[in-house]
């Protein structure tokens, strides 16, 4: 380590700080001076208020939701611009999915009952064979 002459690079480094008042203001950091000030603010309670506290707050939600319903309702009184053709074949299409979707249920439904049903039916065949005793 190289010494300009000062000393003050190594004293720094080794921890022992140069008995110099300008010196030990200059390491101090600005948090330390800033307590060390006194300071009272001008106001005891501050102009802005929580979202909870105040009465018309902006809920983020609620607009989020406003403008999707708004949304929705342009689309359903709108034609934007589309022809007729278009439309009677996006309401096809709308119809087949749905269509689509009840056969699954459908499916669904039927696997459901149709396991229930086994189930039954092999409880029937356990209650009818009878448990076995036997004596030792």
């Amino acid at each position: 380590m190289e010494s300009n002459g000062s000393g003050k690079k190594e004293e720094a480094e080794s921890g022992t700080y140069a008995e110099d008042p300008l010196d030990s203001e200059r390491l101090r950091n600005k948090r330390q001076r800033a307590a060390e000030r006194s300071y009272t603010p001008e106001y005891e309670q501050p102009g802005r208020r929580p979202a909870s506290a105040r009465e018309d707050a902006f809920n983020s939600l609620a607009w989020m939701l406003e403008g999707a319903t708004g949304l929705v309702d342009e689309l359903r009184n709108s034609d934007l611009g589309l022809s007729e053709e278009f439309w009677l074949h996006a309401m096809a299409s709308r119809r087949e999915g749905l269509l689509a979707l009840r056969a699954v249920l459908d499916e669904l439904i039927e696997k459901s009952t149709e396991q229930t049903r086994k189930e039954t039916e092999r409880q029937k065949q356990r209650e009818r064979r009878g448990g076995i005793d036997i004596d030792f």
